[in-house]
């Protein structure tokens, strides 16, 4: 017996040794990647982007380097990121050129993205482009709010109150540029981020603002970069509490803000990663209390199930992981099947990082949930740089269609599917896209009754950033549209 093993331990080192430098840096590509996020192919960026962008901002993330992909970072942004980086190298300098290597030797020259999709035109829908200003819109949300109002916020700190024929009837000056809001009568509660451009700096703040007499109260501060909250009473004390997406850059977190009897509030972290997008809130496992589902973009992309058990102590698992190159940029949740169960929207094309290229898997998809929160794709649709999505029915025949923004779209190729409406036929999805939707760049939507005809419009706010490279968006600066208001004719 001892013979066998020591022929067997033997057999094992020699097979070890043998080992070639490419099944290696693979093998810890696998491990060490996927320690921090989905494992990402090879095949799903190009050369230059890993080799130029992706790898050495990898190299700085795993502590093998002090420098960041970033070279124009300021000392504060260099300190808040260099925190978040581990203390000593995940691998070795020489594991490191192994996984490069693997990377290099198995990424395509470039990436081959399938034909844009025939669509037909957009009928339903008529699109009217609204010019605010004289100068390029730079929305930072947009929502239809009570009383027949629309509430556009901005990159510079502005707060515009609309009426339903697009008239400004009121303009709040804020601290910051605007993410999200709930409203409450005559006041609202929103989130202001701080910086709206990546960053780790804790400046962001949920503010109570009175409409009728233009005060505010800082409810919250030193947030970082909210981008999304919703408000809810987690432990049941009568008093409302508040979940905050603090998205972040290097550092991030979600967390839940307690409401005490004194009127501060105390700190709950449900996820200490960055990247936290949108939070729904309800009650998923029936028990009576308020549970969280979340969306996290940032490196570890992927959609988590919060179940309360009380007193703020949450039961977390993962329904949904995605690669760290996906771009995951929005959610909802919707009963697609008629099965009594959640089911997921989601988009995936956030790609302003470091790998700005046209990817094939960009797209909006619907996954199934088979009644034990376990998820299957059910539906997808290529869409480049899709970045948000509504799930209504807005042609009123008692099953959900689907409208999407990009904020990436093929702009040189394709520039009309930078919004696109799926019509849901039975089950099958039709896609139609109008020529209209190329005379902004969309980064915000919501869809309500503007008209109150009785059905539901669409409204797509603007910011807009020239697209690289691209010169030919003269029309933009000619007459800026910043708002494209798709008015529902089905009424």
């Amino acid at each position: 017996m001892n013979n066998l093993v020591t022929i067997l331990l033997i057999g094992c080192c020699v097979l070890l040794s043998c080992e070639s430098s490419e099944k290696k840096g693979e093998r810890l590509a696998k491990v060490y990647c996927s320690s921090c996020h989905a494992y990402t192919h090879p095949e799903m960026l190009d050369k230059k982007t890993w080799q130029k962008s992706v790898l050495p901002e990898m190299s700085f993330r795993m502590g093998l380097s002090t420098d960041p992909i970033n070279l124009n970072m300021s000392y504060e942004k260099l300190m808040a990121a260099l925190a978040t980086i581990p203390a000593t190298p995940l691998v070795s300098a020489e594991e490191y050129q192994l996984i490069e290597k693997f990377f290099l030797t198995h990424a395509p020259d470039s990436l081959v993205s399938p034909p844009a999709a025939i669509t037909q035109p957009l009928t339903q829908f008529e699109p009217h482009r609204i010019g605010l200003f004289d100068v390029l819109p730079q929305f930072s949300m947009l929502q239809a709010g009570n009383a027949n109002t629309i509430f556009a916020g901005t990159r510079d700190k502005k707060l515009y109150v609309l009426d339903p024929a697009f008239s400004i009837k009121d303009t709040i000056a804020l601290n910051s540029p605007p993410s999200h809001i709930e409203f409450h009568g005559n006041k609202i509660l929103i989130t202001e981020m701080g910086i709206m451009d990546p960053n780790d700096e804790a400046k962001g703040e949920l503010v109570e603002i009175d409409l009728s007499v233009h005060t505010s109260r800082v409810l919250i501060d030193s947030i970082k970069r909210p981008v999304y909250f919703e408000e809810a009473d987690f432990n049941e004390d009568g008093l409302t509490d508040y979940v905050i997406c603090s998205f972040g850059n290097y550092s991030g977190q979600l967390e839940i803000f307690e409401a005490t009897k004194s009127g501060s509030y105390q700190t709950h972290k449900i996820d200490n990663t960055p990247g936290a997008r949108k939070v729904i809130v309800r009650d998923f496992d029936g028990d009576g209390k308020k549970d969280i589902v979340a969306l996290m973009t940032q490196g570890d992309e992927r959609i988590m199930l919060h179940l309360n058990k009380g007193n703020f102590k949450f039961q977390s698992k993962a329904l949904l992981r995605f690669p760290a190159v996906y771009g995951s940029s929005y959610f909802e949740v919707h009963d697609f099947n008629g099965d009594g169960h959640f089911d997921i929207l989601y988009t995936n094309g956030d790609n302003s990082d470091y790998s700005p290229v046209l990817k094939p898997y960009h797209g909006v998809r619907i996954f199934l949930n088979d009644g034990k929160n376990s998820f299957e794709e059910s539906w997808s649709y290529p869409m480049h740089g899709a970045s948000w999505a509504l799930a209504r029915d807005y042609d009123q025949d008692g099953d959900l269609d689907i409208a999407a923004i990009s904020f990436f779209p093929d702009f040189k190729n394709s520039p009309d599917q930078s919004f696109i409406y799926f019509e849901n036929k039975k089950g099958t999805f039709m896609a139609h896209t109008t020529m209209t939707s190329a005379y902004g760049r969309w980064i915000v939507m919501d869809a309500a009754d503007v008209d109150r005809d009785g059905d539901t419009d669409i409204l797509l706010g603007a910011l807009d950033f020239q697209p690289n490279k691209l010169k030919d968006f003269a029309t933009w600066n000619q007459r800026p549209t910043a708002i494209l208001f798709l008015e529902n004719k089905l009424k």
